[in-house]
């Protein structure tokens, strides 16, 4: 009930977001300078939290690790993405596409042992990703301000409930719901999602080093990467906005598949 509401209140924040307190709208840039000391600040956090303790997780895990190892660690991870997209891919009127998703969760959860290897691919069953803030974009609905969000990083509201909405098709989510009171429930829950992310961060470090050493202000090189990223979802609307610029080379993504 909490995440629903959150989401709820999040939605309502997009229009919220866009409108002055005298009810004129708001331009993007606007909202973004309004919110330039509060992202900047929180941007700041994140980065001392990142490399005081998630980067060094991430060195040493992936000291103990092979790429093989990271690379089933993803794949599971991807997996349990497939309900989220086929649901996503319903609401979006992708009918062949969803039967691709639920197929694909299938054998790979049964055949490719809980989803660590994509048996699917391999049989020429291709991965049909999609979000619920895909989803959202494809009924037009506004992406909002850029917003920093505490170790969640770059976001705007659309994003937010995107991600939020998501995390309810989690078959994991809902597998552990009714178990919260149990202890290893507890620990699969915490210690997934810390699997989760440090496996991630650990995949994409030398893009996230490198992206950091080209920047004289690493805060509005991740912004711009970032928005500029976004913008393939403008494509999804019938109402094509005006301001549309090519996407960026970097993708925030981690929940990308893996090659072995």
């Amino acid at each position: 009930m909490k995440r629903i509401l959150f989401l709820i209140s999040v939605f309502f924040a997009l229009g919220a977001c866009t409108t002055n307190p005298n009810g004129t709208k708001m331009t993007v840039s606007a909202q973004d300078s309004k919110l330039e000391t509060y992202n900047r600040a929180m941007f700041n956090f994140n980065y001392q939290f990142d490399k005081y303790t998630l980067k060094p997780l991430a060195k040493g895990y992936k000291a103990v690790t092979t790429q093989s190892m990271r690379n089933r660690v993803s794949s599971f991870f991807a997996n349990l993405t497939e309900p989220a997209s086929a649901i996503n891919n319903l609401l979006q009127g992708e009918f062949k596409n969803t039967g691709v998703s639920l197929a694909r969760f299938t054998i790979n959860t049964t055949l490719g042992l809980l989803g660590t290897f994509d048996v699917a691919s391999g049989w020429g069953v291709e991965k049909k990703k999609n979000s619920f803030d895909a989803t959202l974009a494809k009924y037009c609905v506004p992406d909002g301000p850029f917003v920093v969000v505490p170790i969640l990083g770059p976001s705007t509201p659309r994003y937010l409930v995107g991600f939020g909405a998501d995390a309810l098709a989690d078959p994991m989510y809902w597998a552990l719901l009714d178990k919260q009171d149990e202890d290893w429930a507890v620990i699969a829950t915490y210690g997934g999602t810390a699997l989760k992310y440090i496996n991630a961060r650990a995949e994409n470090m030398a893009m996230l080093d490198s992206l950091e050493e080209g920047s004289v202000d690493f805060y509005a090189t991740v912004k711009s990467a970032f928005l500029q990223n976004r913008q393939k979802f403008s494509s999804l609307c019938d109402i094509k906005e005006d301001n549309a610029s090519p996407s960026s080379s970097y993708d925030f993504d981690f929940d990308e598949e893996m090659d072995e």
